[in-house]
């Protein structure tokens, strides 16, 4: 009470989102235990937001968040049922391997009665979608399905992994490993505000790939991967054709003087009534009955339109014998070859390490770059490397685990400390620097949400180095080091 009245008076407008979501709730017709639902799930989310804020850091603020999901919720969800075990809709769920299922068209959401599964389906119902830069067409499923994906899980992170008082990763609730991985990566690495962005092309250009060869292996997208496998041996043979310069101005010559043909043709029965009608009979007997042309002068702007196309093919046959545009053009289906090679391969272990590596890389650049002027960008580098660790990479091992990335882990965690202690966010905790680099390096171990209440408890005996990591004054892990002749303080807390 006493936090409302100062910040009352400090003119600062406390929301009150449990209010806004029950003037929502009076104008739907939603059963009481669907409401119910969603008021604990609100509870949920304002309990845990601050600790998901800060632990992860690149997550909308708090208002956004919610403000959203209110959104969804009066426009997008028109109706919501709630399914109990051992019900037909339970089942149904459960015979696909479901938690809910939904129905944007009609805006309708099934579902357990469970906070984080309403959450999801919420997020999943909103289709509020951002362009994205593709360099094919084909790009694009892959790409918006790990960015829908990701986005899910990211959001609902929020009470999956958070409760108020710890932080504590549920990977089986996670719905796609490798989607959520290649989502936070990119997430944190281009900031929450450019997720949709094509920053750092060699990066994106590698994610991109796998993405292609993720959704090419999927079983359920066998349409897509026929056509792929179709663009790819379309592209090997005009590759071919550019590689031998007389066959392939041989073929756009044929093509030009098709298209010249097929053009004569369209002028001469736009010039002729009775072949207009024979054509519109003859076009309206192949085609079903909602597709077929209500009348002559609509088939006039078919034939119309038909001849600009024919006439700029012609034109792009001109253009493309050219010498700069014939290599221009060669060049292009040489990258996409090189894109679409190995891409029926699986996506494996050792691609995903690869990202880690160059994420990695890229943020040690990032780290070292920053100046005395911005320590709280050094703060935010810090809680983003320590969540990475906590990212997971397989079904039950984290990033942190792989001995594959320790070198590149240590680099950038080494980074972090030079420059925490040059800009005077941290203290020096003894002259030894491989022991403080012990020491500090398992701050990026621990799950202490707020990293400035760690203490440090340091006892030394037996040249056995005691340390104990504090969350403001209770134990949350320790380390032994073996040392000899070390002399360090007592007890310290990380931040100064």
């Amino acid at each position: 009470m006493e936090k409302n009245k100062i910040l009352s008076k400090l003119n600062i407008r406390i929301k009150d989102y449990n209010n806004e979501l029950e003037k929502i709730l009076e104008n739907k017709l939603f059963s009481y235990d669907v409401k119910n639902l969603l008021l604990s799930m609100l509870y949920k989310i304002e309990n845990a937001y601050s600790d998901y804020e800060t632990v992860k850091v690149e997550v909308p603020t708090k208002n956004d968040f919610i403000e959203n999901l209110l959104r969804i919720i009066k426009e997008k969800a028109l109706k919501i049922f709630i399914v109990k075990v051992g019900t037909v809709e339970a089942e149904e769920l459960e015979k696909n391997n479901l938690t809910y299922k939904i129905d944007k068209q009609n805006g309708e959401i099934i579902c357990y009665q469970n906070e984080l599964v309403i959450l999801e389906a919420l997020i999943d119902l909103d289709d509020t979608y951002k362009t994205v830069e593709v360099p094919y067409d084909y790009v694009l499923e892959p790409l918006n399905t790990m960015l829908t994906m990701g986005n899910l899980d990211s959001r609902a992170e929020v009470i999956r992994d958070f409760n108020g008082w710890s932080w504590d990763i549920v990977l089986k609730e996670i719905n796609d490993i490798q989607y959520n991985y290649i989502y936070e990566t990119i997430l944190l690495l281009n900031g929450k505000n450019n997720i949709y962005k094509k920053k750092h092309k060699l990066f994106y250009d590698e994610i991109i790939k796998l993405l292609v060869r993720k959704y090419f292996n999927n079983s359920n997208n066998l349409d897509y991967a026929e056509n792929l496998k179709n663009r790819k041996k379309e592209v090997s043979e005009q590759l071919y054709l550019f590689e031998n310069k007389k066959e392939f101005v041989s073929r756009i010559t044929e093509e030009k003087k098709e298209f010249t043909k097929q053009i004569e043709i369209i002028d001469k029965i736009l010039n002729d009534n009775e072949l207009l009608k024979k054509e519109y009979y003859k076009r309206n007997e192949k085609l079903p009955n909602k597709e077929k042309i209500f009348s002559i002068s609509y088939l006039v702007r078919i034939l119309i339109k038909e001849r600009e196309e024919l006439l700029s093919k012609i034109d792009y046959s001109n253009s493309i014998i050219l010498p700069k545009e014939f290599i221009s053009n060669k060049s292009k289906i040489e990258k996409e070859k090189n894109f679409l090679q190995n891409i029926e391969a699986k996506v494996e272990l050792k691609d995903l390490l690869q990202i880690a590596n160059e994420f990695l890389q890229i943020a040690k650049g990032i780290i070292d770059k920053i100046e005395e002027t911005n320590k709280s960008d050094l703060i935010k580098w810090m809680y983003k490397i320590r969540y990475y660790r906590y990212v997971p990479i397989t079904e039950d091992k984290f990033i942190k685990d792989m001995p594959e990335l320790e070198e590149k882990f240590d680099s950038i965690i080494k980074a972090i400390i030079k420059k925490a202690q040059i800009l005077k966010i941290w203290d020096n905790f003894c002259d030894d620097n491989d022991i403080t680099f012990k020491i500090l390096k398992e701050v990026f171990n621990t799950k202490i949400i707020y990293l400035q209440n760690i203490n440090i408890q340091c006892r030394y005996e037996n040249k056995v180095l005691y340390v104990e990591f504090l969350d403001d004054t209770i134990i949350e892990n320790t380390i032994n080091i073996n040392a000899e002749n070390i002399r360090i303080k007592r007890k310290t807390k990380l931040f100064i």
